[in-house]
């Protein structure tokens, strides 16, 4: 039998091949020990390109050959280009044979020939039939639920690089790309011979459907890898919605500057920076007990500073990524809260008042009170004209066609992320000084 290490590696060997990634197909082809580990890397990789690109693209031994005569100008028909390409490319078979040590394991052959008999019953129904591209929803599936080492590092390489990803953040695009692979709907680029990990199938899944998969079995492994990065994607939202919420609301707090009086000029003095006058603020104890709360006397600017550090470059793009990934989903109202914008709306009250109705903070929302509490405001809000969000709503309904496996699933997951950020929350607090 293959044994499991090499079985992982034929699943990133498939991932690289079918992404066109020869540099990382070298490695994998160094693990399951067909290359040596002391190959010239900048020869095999171009050989690769032109012996492996012609294969990915399917229709078998027929295609295989025209699409060879192709990449050398064998396809003219000229006596010229025909000795000139055949020329190379025997050029580039010599060098294979006398420089490239390569191997086959004898596990690898029994595989092989087990492969191209398989693909040649295919053939037989289908002329263009390219076993690569048709294995890659399988192997979209095992990335999505294996948590072995070696599953897992594959799985990175295909949420997180990238050469417009310099930043090393995770990429949504590819996270619901991978999503709708593994159910099946691949998007392809050049000419359809390889996988476009970046681009989002227009047929793929639904809303409903993704997430339910994400709550399943199947996705457990994208589940652990993700556990870091949702909760920093949490903190990120937060911190922006905090800062712009206190920016906001300051300018529509702060009273207009006093008129200038003739003859006497601006003598008055300015409005206050409201964000600036120091208040009393009861906080968590230093010790991040709420039962004994203590005070402090600070800025709210002061005190969002430590609440909701400014973010950085990186995180700054990282939030205008999570904000377009929101808009494609879920809309632009859901998107504008995301960003920070207008946090001072009716609309961005219905928002919270939706999740809060929908259980969407797991069982932090079953107290009694709550029901009746979001009634009021609720009640308020549509006496003074406030609508409820359709896209959000939308969404939020979803979560009734949870089952219960899954929803509960899904209840630990949000506690989870909430307990998180209320356990940073009071780590940043505790830096400011206390007067009692």
């Amino acid at each position: 039998s293959i044994q499991q290490d090499d079985r992982d590696n034929m699943i990133s060997a498939v991932i690289h091949l079918a992404n066109k990634d020869y540099a990382s197909l070298v490695d994998d082809f160094m693990k399951l020990k067909i290359l040596p580990e002391d190959s010239d890397r900048a020869a095999i990789i171009p050989l690769m390109d032109k012996a492996l690109s012609p294969y990915v693209k399917g229709g078998g031994a027929k295609k295989y050959e025209e699409e060879l005569k192709k990449m050398y100008g064998m396809e003219e028909g000229s006596i010229q280009s025909q000795v000139g390409g055949f020329q190379a490319m025997t050029q580039d078979a010599l060098t294979v044979m006398n420089d490239i040590p390569f191997s086959i394991p004898p596990y690898f052959a029994i595989l092989g020939r087990a492969i191209v008999t398989l693909e040649g019953v295919a053939l037989t129904g289908d002329e263009t039939y390219g076993i690569i591209m048709e294995s890659y929803p399988f192997i979209a599936r095992k990335l999505l639920k294996e948590d072995r080492p070696e599953i897992q590092r594959a799985l990175q390489e295909v949420l997180y690089s990238g050469e417009d990803n310099a930043s090393g953040a995770l990429k949504f695009t590819r996270l619901i790309a991978l999503l709708n692979n593994a159910a099946g709907s691949v998007e392809k680029k050049d000419g359809g011979a390889f996988v476009d990990l970046d681009a989002v199938p227009e047929d793929g899944l639904e809303f409903a459907d993704g997430l339910k998969y994400l709550l399943s079995d199947e996705a457990e492994s994208l589940r652990n890898l993700l556990e870091d990065e949702v909760d920093n994607l949490v903190d990120i939202i937060m911190r922006q919605v905090t800062r712009k919420g206190l920016n906001e609301a300051v300018l529509a707090l702060t009273p207009p500057r006093p008129p200038s009086l003739p003859f006497f000029g601006d003598i008055l003095p300015p409005s206050p920076k409201l964000d600036e006058v120091p208040l009393p603020l009861i906080l968590p104890g230093k010790d991040g007990s709420a039962s004994t709360p203590s005070l402090a006397v600070l800025t709210m600017k002061d005190f969002v500073d430590s609440l909701a550090p400014k973010l950085s470059q990186d995180d700054e793009i990282y939030a205008i990524g999570i904000a377009e990934a929101v808009d494609e989903v879920f809309g632009p109202e859901i998107g504008a809260f995301v960003r920070g914008d207008s946090i001072l709306s009716t609309n961005t009250v219905q928002i919270v008042l939706q999740s809060v109705q929908s259980g969407v903070f797991g069982r932090l929302g079953d107290s009694a009170v709550v029901p009746q509490i979001v009634g009021a405001v609720e009640t308020l809000l549509n006496t003074f004209g406030g609508s409820s969000n359709g896209n959000m709503e939308n969404a939020l309904n979803v979560l009734t066609e949870l089952s219960n496996e899954e929803r509960a699933r899904f209840d630990i997951i949000v506690e989870e992320l909430v307990q998180r950020s209320l356990t940073r929350a009071t780590d940043r607090l505790s830096v400011i000084a206390r007067i009692a």
